[in-house]
């Protein structure tokens, strides 16, 4: 048990993210929109099992992007910094470092590999690419023009890999957009956003490892209770 108490101390280390008005990650658009609007103004530390799976996924990220650089062939570049401002808001940006991406250089073709770390791959085949992941490497692929993107899968149980190949989408972007502009305001008029996770069918699953469940929760009976 000495083992497992001394990782386990040193995962419970967690800093709270520092976010800046009006900048918004691609990692974190497509997260559901209480979600972010929480993290932003009442933020609380990531749970222990939340760091679990970050850590994990940042453990087969290094592995992968390691491993790739062992080939003469090929250029890699990692935890590489995004800043794309907004068409029409200067108050609005998406910026951040990107250190879940991995860009790869063969010949003159430039690919943006985004590594997404999964539970039991082969009963999730079916849905996959999800549209949040395909969505955020869309922003990428906006920041690096020319570029083909790639999202890999990857099993943390049985270290399975499916990769899926994306070009960039002009709409699925400006929906992007739309959603944080959505946010913005909704942090402008601190103006609490609806519970997007548990009311869209293809989200829910945020809910199971959002540290903010039980305050969303505990607000969602509140304001049934007020209509009685």
């Amino acid at each position: 048990m000495v083992v497992k108490e001394i990782i386990h101390k040193h995962l419970s280390y967690t800093s709270i993210p520092e976010f800046f008005d009006g900048e918004y990650w691609p990692s974190q658009i497509w997260y559901c929109l209480r979600k972010q609007y929480y993290s932003r103004v009442s933020p609380i530390p990531m749970s222990l099992e939340s760091k679990k799976f970050t850590t994990l996924g940042t453990i087969i990220h290094e592995f992968i992007a390691e491993t790739l650089k062992k080939e003469e062939s090929v250029r890699v570049e990692s935890e590489v910094p995004i800043r794309i401002p907004h068409p029409n808001r200067h108050d609005v940006v998406i910026s951040g470092r990107a250190d879940d991406i991995i860009i790869v250089t063969v010949g003159k073709s430039r690919y943006v590999v985004e590594v997404k770390t999964i539970d039991d791959l082969e009963s999730k085949r079916s849905y996959l690419p999800r549209k949040e992941h395909i969505a955020q490497l869309n922003v990428y692929l906006r920041a690096y023009p020319n570029s083909k993107g790639i999202i890999l899968y990857v099993d943390r149980g049985s270290f399975e890999m499916e990769e899926f190949e994306i070009s960039f989408n002009p709409d699925l972007f400006n929906e992007t957009i739309k959603r944080v502009e959505m946010l913005h305001d909704y942090l402008i008029k601190r103006e609490l956003p609806p519970p997007e996770a548990k009311e869209n069918q293809d989200m829910k699953w945020q809910c199971d490892i959002c540290e903010y469940r039980a305050k969303c929760e505990r607000q969602i009976s509140s304001n049934s209770n007020k209509k009685f």
